[in-house]
């Protein structure tokens, strides 16, 4: 149950610094406002704004109005607001959160991490882990990588999808559920088509192509690696006439769908194909063969 404590308690959280958190550093500073460029979209003119006397945001690119930190939350995640009072009043209880100083710099004290090596995917203990989730060692491997990096003076590896801005949507089955380097989505192309594919992660795409039993997508297909990626993917989506949306049948996929509606396009909800299940991998690893993958 949500207090009107914890609400007030995650209303507290300077929105800096959960940027900080996210990743997202000022692109400048006038005064006590702060301007970066949107963590909902990519953008070439930042157009995102946070006044630090009131703890208030502004997309200027978005017809919304200003609005606190825990919209931000809920926008960014595309969660629901108990969910955002919860991660919010969580990121507050840290006891090393990264922040930003008016010198213009952000600490990140509990982060730091580094990209050591990108290789072919050949790990046995990766390899594992994909065929768990009923993805073919051939299908991962022409998808994905091993991302070889340090965190907190750690050296770490998962299983990396590479988005279009240079970043990856990390997985290893242990956890490991994020992204390192520029968040973003990933586009595989397919000339000459009108229509478009639309997933929410890497699991569900490579579940479709294995459901369908193809090594590479009929249609161009598109990845957001999160739904907070859907406003920025929307001039990509806008210039196909058809959109099929494979999203994941839980709020932040309603929320993603929803959005998507308001285009005057023709959008195909194919979720309805894994109805009863969360989303496409769950139900691909349901209904595939027990002797999959072989």
């Amino acid at each position: 149950m949500i207090t009107s404590q914890s609400i007030q308690f995650a209303k507290a959280v300077a929105i800096e610094d959960y940027l900080a958190y996210r990743g997202f550093k000022p692109a400048s500073q006038r005064g006590q406002r702060l301007v970066y460029y949107s963590p909902f979209r990519t953008e070439s003119t930042p157009s995102f704004s946070v006044n630090t006397a009131i703890n208030r945001y502004k997309d200027f690119g978005s017809s919304e109005a200003g609005d606190d930190v825990i919209r931000l939350v809920q926008q960014l995640n595309g969660c629901s607001f108990s969910t955002a009072v919860a991660e919010l009043s969580q990121f507050a209880g840290l006891e090393n959160k990264p922040h930003f100083s008016f010198s213009g710099q952000i600490q990140h004290t509990a982060i730091t991490e580094e990209i050591h090596s990108v290789k072919l995917l050949a790990n046995t203990h990766l390899i594992r882990y994909v065929e768990s989730r009923k993805i073919s060692f051939p299908i991962a491997r022409r998808y994905c990588q091993e991302v070889y990096y340090s965190q907190q003076g750690k050296n770490l590896f998962a299983l990396g999808f590479a988005n279009d801005r240079g970043g990856y949507a990390l997985r290893n089955g242990v956890g490991t559920k994020r992204n390192l380097g520029p968040a973003g989505y990933t586009t595989i192309d397919v000339p000459k088509s009108t229509t478009i594919n639309l997933f929410e992660g890497v699991f569900d795409f490579l579940s479709a192509l294995e459901y369908y039993g193809r090594s590479t997508p009929t249609f161009p297909t598109l990845v957001l690696n999160s739904t907070t990626n859907l406003e920025s993917a929307l001039p990509v989506l806008e210039s196909y006439k058809q959109i099929n949306a494979f999203f994941d049948n839980d709020s932040a996929g309603q929320i993603a769908l929803s959005k998507l509606s308001k285009l005057e396009l023709s959008i195909v909800n194919r979720s309805m194909l894994y109805a009863n299940h969360k989303d496409f991998n769950a139900f691909w690893m349901e209904s595939a063969p027990k002797h999959f993958p072989h």
